[in-house]
């Protein structure tokens, strides 16, 4: 199917060139009187005929040799020797015989006789070295072409799988952290333990409903990363505020990668102090575009154990999903990261 295709393509600039060829070839004898003009159209004509044909026969010999394995260098060289073997004889013996054909018309010769036969052998070879250098660029570009295709395709594959094992990163990191939390519940306050099991387990549920997903709703990755504060309020109480403030438009018909805003309210909550005295505010808010969520800085003292895959996690599912990098942001009172919403 594509060798057909190839071949229309060249067949067409094969249609549109040999005209051009041909003028540009024959309209030099008749501006230094080596032939008569009245036969300059039919000259035209046959030599346009004559340099169509030439291109038929190039267009044959590549589709021959593409069925067999040569080496490049190799490939390329025996094309050009039958190229010039056969086209450029074919060129010469037409021109020769067309100049005998008008000679028994009994009209003048189309070619002075101060015209050699090397003469014409020098037209042939050049007007064939002509139609191999369009065929080839007519090929390499094909052949570019080609490349781009499969190399996008490839990069399309290889991005697909990234996702997924970036993606798969996500709910062992989620689910471990929950555990250590749930674990800590159950002997500090049980009644709490059941509350946030509960909500836990909605929140799985929705989140293995949207789990195929690269890109979600913004209300709905807004609702889980809300379900997922609500959780961890459990815990801290009112060492532990956040605020939403999202246009329901904007939530309703654009998109974030799937568990963007979650990671990025985990991440406040890890890597800081919580406590009634100086509690942690994680805020959500929509502007021009972009979604921000900023967090006051209140450090630890005593640094957790961390791979800082969270952050990169997202920052390179962002950049696979959309192109666009997402902003971060850190001033000595706050850390604020940003990413454009997308509509699909």
């Amino acid at each position: 199917m594509k060798t057909n295709s190839n071949n229309s393509k060249i067949l067409k600039v094969a249609l549109y060139t040999s005209p051009l060829i041909g003028i540009l070839a024959i309209t030099p004898l008749f501006i230094v009187r080596a032939a008569p003009y009245h036969i300059y159209p039919r000259s035209i004509l046959s030599t346009t005929l004559i340099i169509f044909l030439a291109w038929m026969i190039n267009l044959a010999l590549v589709n021959y040799w593409n069925k067999f394995e040569f080496r490049k260098n190799i490939h390329k060289i025996s094309r050009y020797f039958a190229s010039y073997l056969l086209s450029a004889s074919f060129i010469l013996i037409a021109m020769r015989t067309r100049k005998l054909i008008f000679e028994s018309l009994h009209t003048s010769s189309e070619i002075s006789s101060s015209h050699s036969p090397y003469a014409t052998l020098a037209m042939a070879i050049s007007l064939n070295t002509v139609i191999l250098i369009l065929l080839d660029l007519l090929l390499l570009r094909e052949k570019k072409t080609k490349v781009e295709i499969e190399n996008a395709r490839l990069k399309q594959k290889n991005s697909e799988a990234l996702y997924q094992q970036l993606k798969q990163q996500i709910h062992p990191h989620f689910l471990f952290n929950s555990l250590n939390t749930l674990k800590a519940l159950i002997n500090k306050s049980p009644d709490a333990a059941e509350d946030y099991l509960v909500t836990l387990s909605d929140f799985l549920r929705m989140s293995v409903s949207a789990g195929n997903d690269h890109m979600v709703k913004t209300e709905d990755e807004l609702k889980m990363c809300l379900d997922y504060l609500k959780m961890q309020k459990i815990r801290y109480g009112e060492a532990l505020q956040f605020y939403a403030d999202i246009p329901e438009e904007i939530a309703q018909t654009r998109f974030v990668p799937f568990f963007s805003l979650q990671l990025l309210s985990e991440n406040a909550i890890k890597h800081n102090v919580l406590t009634n005295e100086t509690p942690l505010q994680i805020k959500m808010a929509y502007n021009e575009g972009w979604i921000t969520v900023s967090n006051n800085i209140r450090p630890k003292l005593t640094t957790e154990a961390t791979t800082g895959t969270g952050l990169i996690n997202l920052a390179d599912r962002y950049k696979i999903l959309s192109g666009d990098e997402i902003q971060i942001h850190t001033t000595a009172e706050q850390f604020s990261v940003s990413i454009k919403v997308l509509k699909i």
